[in-house]
């Protein structure tokens, strides 16, 4: 335990030893590693599969596959960018599995 709580310790001195320590932890860009979305200046921590190393990427824009929402903070499909919505299948099983994919539109567009 003093072991764990020592290794803790220096990884917050190195991280607060930097210049700018936003961009360490939370704020990081496209393309950078991360453990869940609210680490990323997106919102969107993705990967490809469940061995692979989960990145920042960009929200999916219109017509793109999406994910609604997850419930472990790390994206198959990102998001949908601000004003539009994903539509497609919602359910229990597909929350804890991660695979409530649909497509992105933009509602006020189509009622028109």
């Amino acid at each position: 335990m003093e072991k764990v709580l020592i290794l803790l310790l220096i990884s917050l001195a190195v991280a607060y030893a930097a210049p700018d320590p936003r961009g360490l932890i939370i704020n990081l860009e496209n393309g950078e590693l991360c453990m869940n979305s609210i680490q990323c200046k997106s919102k969107c921590c993705h990967h490809d599969s469940a061995l692979s190393l989960a990145r920042c990427a960009d929200k999916a824009p219109e017509n793109s596959e999406c994910t609604g929402t997850t419930l472990y903070g790390i994206y198959y499909k990102c998001p949908c960018e601000k004003g539009l919505t994903c539509e497609g299948d919602k359910s229990i099983v597909g929350a804890i599995t991660n695979t409530n994919f649909g497509v992105c539109h933009d509602l006020g567009r189509s009622k028109e």
